[in-house]
C-alpha cells in the first residue's frame, strides 16, 4: 500500500526492514550469516533457482523420494532436456527411508532433494543422516522445509545443508509470495 501511495520514498526504510528479517532467518535456522538468505516468491522459484542455475552435464543425475510434493519433482524432471537423470526412490517401500536415498548415491550424482517432512505422510527425514552422507560422496544437499520450518528445529550446518528453501505462510505464519532461500555461500559462485 506504501509503495502504491508514496512509490520508493522510504525504499531505505524497507531495506531495513528486509535485512532485519534475514538476520531472524539467519539464527532460527542457523546459517553463518544473513547474507546465506535471500528472500523469493515461493519454495517452486528457490527449487527453480538452484535447478536451472547449476551446471549440469548429460548423465548427471537427482535423487528424490518418489513421495515428493509436485514441486520438489517436476523442477527435477525438467532437467532431462540436459540428460539428466532423476531417480525417484520410493519410501513407502522400506522401513529404513535415508538408507534407501543413500543406497541410490554413485558417481554421477550431482544432488539429493527432499522434503524435511513429507506432505502426503507426514515421515520426517532423518536429514543429518541424509547430510553426511550428501557429504561424503561430495553430493549437494537440498531441502524443501516448507512442512517444518518454525515447527521443528533445523540447522543447516548440523544437517550439512546446500540449500534450504520454504514458503513462510505455512508455519513461519507469514503472507503468501514470501519465501526463505538458503545457499551454503561456498556455493555462490555455482549458481548462475
Amino acid at each position: 500500500e506504501e509503495n502504491h501511495q508514496r512509490g520508493a520514498q522510504h525504499y531505505p526504510n524497507w531495506l531495513v526492514v528486509e535485512q532485519r528479517l534475514r538476520e531472524r532467518l539467519q539464527r532460527l535456522i542457523g546459517a553463518r550469516s544473513a547474507d546465506e538468505i535471500a528472500l523469493l516468491k515461493n519454495t517452486s522459484e528457490g527449487l527453480s533457482l538452484i535447478s536451472h542455475g547449476l551446471d549440469w552435464h548429460p548423465g548427471d543425475n537427482v535423487i528424490i523420494p518418489a513421495q515428493e510434493f509436485p514441486s520438489n519433482r517436476i523442477v527435477w524432471e525438467s532437467l532431462a532436456e540436459y540428460g539428466v537423470e532423476v531417480r525417484t526412490v520410493d519410501l513407502s517401500a522400506t522401513s529404513d527411508p535415508e538408507s534407501a536415498l543413500i543406497q541410490f548415491i554413485d558417481v554421477r550424482t550431482r544432488l539429493m532433494s527432499v522434503s524435511a517432512v513429507q506432505y502426503d505422510t507426514g515421515l520426517r527425514l532423518d536429514l543429518t543422516r541424509l547430510g553426511q552422507a550428501c557429504e561424503a560422496a561430495e553430493v549437494l544437499f537440498c531441502i524443501d522445509a516448507i512442512q517444518s520450518v518454525g515447527a521443528l528445529p533445523l540447522d543447516v550446518r548440523t544437517i550439512r545443508a546446500d540449500f534450504v528453501v520454504a514458503d513462510g505462510h505455512k508455519w513461519l505464519l507469514g503472507p503468501e509470495g514470501l519465501a526463505m532461500f538458503y545457499c551454503r555461500r561456498e556455493l555462490f559462485g555455482r549458481l548462475r
